[in-house]
């Protein structure tokens, strides 16, 4: 290896910056270097290199991302700024032209936030032979290091930010994810889409709740995410409580809300019948919460049920007057529906919920549980009209068609109209289709559970990448709102 590649490499570990060695024919565009090992310039680190009036800085960004000089001059305080000549370049790091590195040592560095959105990037050694992946959370060791957001992303790009998040009441159940967890994971998977998908621990105290159950529970959902499939390389997974700029910026946008859009919510209205005896200044602020965890990352995008369109009017409402009064940019977010299922209630009534004993099986539930739940669900003859059958044979030829096919609901259809339908035979049966499909998700989890460590460490890393975004959209309200 070439001894001055071996020298930085050296330096990165002093500095705990982890890194991979990666070899390569002599390359001397980024985008040879990405196609070569099969990926796009979106994971690239380019190491810029920029004269700013009398001195000499470096930026690093993501690859597919646009430097807004104009904002990164007001960042500097200087008049001029531009990138540095080829001979500018080599005379003061004695590099190459096209090998910069992610650490030049002697000049003030700047990172954009946009690179924290990928956990690894590719990035200059000094050499056109030699690739390092930096893990990007590291990249902030780099000493005297300012993070700052001074990129803009690609013209030609469509990517749009996504916020999802499920309240840490429990272990997920079925109807989780059927109606949530998949068409996150498509999302995920969709190059479209950056995603966020947090635990909505914070919210889980707007309503009564058992303390030592929510610390438990926070973290069982980030494990029921990561088992079920969610990848921390791909989505940001997160815990609410823990990125505090959604509590600071609620009570910013509190300032523009009254209290009497808030009671006139109905979804306010059926929780103090709920909780009569709970109808805090919390429940009531709700919505407004919501509206904080959307705009903090200026996602436009929500995947939530028809029933959250009142809260996101609120959160649209408050984009608008914020925008109005102090001149920000949030935007609108609207609902839209992901590749989910309705999932009914075991009991007939309604959609399955936590809150509804004998309602929902969870994820972590064993065969015999399984079955034992089953057998519980309200059936009625077996035999008859099909548009008299009861609500819970109805959710029970849900589940059939959601586990086992349409075509094996259509079978018990057309006996449920002849000789009829043997309740045991159905319930065994899709009791054994349930299981088969979570068996994988519960082995994913033992292997987690086995490992705290590797989940202690995946969730503090996405707790940091998301508040990155936070802290920059928090410290532009106090801005525009004279805080600081």
């Amino acid at each position: 290896m070439d001894n001055k590649v071996k020298a930085y490499s050296e330096q990165l570990k002093e500095l705990g910056i982890e890194h991979v060695i990666l070899e390569h024919p002599h390359l001397e565009k980024s985008e040879e270097v990405q196609g070569y090992f099969g990926e796009t310039i979106e994971t690239a680190i380019p190491s810029l290199f920029m004269k700013a009036d009398n001195g000499y800085i470096v930026l690093l960004k993501k690859g597919n991302d646009k430097v807004d000089l104009k904002r990164f001059k007001k960042i500097l305080h200087v008049q001029d700024l531009r990138f540095a000549t080829k001979e500018e370049f080599e005379e003061n790091t004695n590099l190459p032209f096209g090998a910069a590195r992610a650490y030049i040592e002697g000049f003030p560095t700047y990172i954009d936030e946009g690179i924290f959105a990928k956990e690894y990037l590719n990035g200059g050694t000094g050499s056109f032979t030699y690739t390092f992946k930096y893990k990007t959370a590291d990249v902030k060791k780099i000493p005297h290091a300012q993070i700052i957001s001074v990129t803009v992303h690609d013209a030609n790009s469509s990517t749009k930010r996504v916020l999802s998040g499920i309240r840490a009441t429990g272990r997920l159940h079925l109807g989780n994810y059927l109606g949530a967890v998949k068409g996150m994971l498509a999302l995920q998977e969709d190059p479209n889409y950056e995603t966020l998908y947090m635990v909505a621990d914070a919210h889980a105290v707007t309503t009564p709740y058992v303390v030592e159950e929510l610390r438990k529970n926070r973290r069982e959902v980030i494990i029921d995410y990561l088992a079920a499939g969610l990848d921390p390389q791909k989505s940001v997974l997160f815990q609410q409580a823990d990125v505090p700029e959604h509590l600071e910026l609620a009570f910013y946008f509190s300032s523009v809300v009254t209290i009497a859009r808030m009671q006139h919510l109905p979804t306010f209205k059926d929780k103090v019948k709920q909780y009569p005896e709970h109808a805090t200044m919390a429940l009531l602020n709700y919505p407004i919460l919501m509206a904080s965890d959307i705009l903090v990352y200026k996602a436009g995008l929500v995947p939530v049920g028809i029933d959250q369109e009142p809260h996101l009017e609120v959160s649209r409402e408050i984009a608008r007057k914020m925008n109005q009064e102090y001149d920000l940019d949030f935007p609108e977010p609207v609902r839209f529906k992901t590749k989910g299922e309705y999932v009914p209630s075991l009991t007939g009534e309604g959609k399955m919920s936590k809150s509804v004993e004998g309602s929902y099986i969870n994820l972590t539930d064993d065969l015999e549980t399984i079955k034992s739940k089953l057998a519980k669900a309200p059936t009625d003859s077996g035999k008859g009209r099909l548009n008299e059958i009861s609500s819970g044979v109805s959710s029970l030829l849900t589940f059939v068609q959601l586990f086992e096919g349409e075509e094996k609901r259509k079978k018990y259809e057309d006996a449920y109209q002849k000789e009829g339908i043997r309740y045991g035979d159905l319930k065994r049966e899709l009791a054994e289709a349930i299981f088969k499909e979570l068996e994988p998700i519960q082995k994913k989890r033992k292997e987690l559970e086995s490992d705290p460590e590797k989940v202690n460490l995946i969730i503090k890393e996405g707790n940091e990448k998301a508040r990155v975004i936070a802290e920059k959209t928090v410290k532009e309200v106090r801005e525009k709102m004279g805080l600081l």
